[in-house]
């Protein structure tokens, strides 16, 4: 059906029922400066050694994809449990963490790729989520290269928990992403430093530093995840270059 005709900026995913954005093909900044870790650095008034690995800055290109508008929530993660039985996250049914429209936590990566595969997509690379979170002009957060702490659920704005999916509306990424800084860290397939999983977008814990969208990290615990760990999709669009 898509290549009938141009491809729509928006899709509705059928099984999840997820918004979906279209990041158009062509290439992006991928990483950092090494002139930009020094003002990190700065910033941040201490020198974190895994800011590093986001050095050094580099042009990547990409084909069209979609992507979750949205982390994946508790409801659409319960539907994915009650369709195929997979093990219920350990806080789905708590007030504080689970509701409806909170990004589900306490997931892993095998857990994720299920919920990924179930409803037709993939988790996505780690140059897919960077390129929809900071678009083409190489920007240090989705909205912009200034921190504001009234953009993302970070550390600075004090929430100290997840907050519901939609909820940031001045920290939109330039493709209509939500929560790309922010709320909850997101998992990404690949490999990261001595074959770590890589993870993405820092969490409601994390300065400004942490909640950039070259930051890199990976958990203690990537079976079960947790608290402040995440995920969206991407449907990628065979034939399309």
């Amino acid at each position: 059906m898509l290549a009938d005709g141009p491809l729509p900026d928006t899709i509705v995913s059928p099984i999840d029922g997820a918004e979906m954005v279209r990041v158009p093909a062509g290439e992006f900044t991928m990483g950092i400066s090494e002139q930009e870790l020094l003002r990190i650095f700065t910033l941040d008034q201490r020198q974190t050694p895994i800011f590093a690995t986001e050095v050094p800055a580099r042009k990547h290109r990409l084909p069209d994809y979609y992507i979750d508008r949205y982390p994946v929530t508790n409801f659409q993660y319960r539907k994915f449990v009650e369709k195929t039985g997979h093990r219920k996250p350990a806080l789905l049914d708590d007030k504080t963490w689970g509701g409806p429209m909170q990004p589900v936590v306490f997931v892993g990566w095998d857990d994720a790729r299920s919920y990924a595969r179930w409803a037709g997509k993939s988790l996505p690379s780690e140059a897919q989520w960077e390129k929809a979170g900071r678009g083409t002009d190489a920007r240090w957060w989705a909205w912009g290269d200034d921190f504001k702490p009234g953009c993302s659920n970070s550390k600075d704005f004090g929430l100290q928990q997840t907050s519901e999916i939609g909820t940031f509306d001045e920290g939109v990424s330039p493709f209509g992403c939500y929560d790309m800084c922010g709320n909850v860290w997101e998992m990404c397939d690949g490999q990261w430093i001595e074959n770590h999983l890589p993870m993405r977008g820092g969490c409601f814990l994390g300065s400004a530093t942490f909640v950039r969208v070259t930051c890199r990290w990976t958990p203690e615990d990537p079976v079960n995840g947790a608290h402040w760990l995440g995920f969206r999709c991407v449907k990628n669009i065979p034939g399309f270059v």
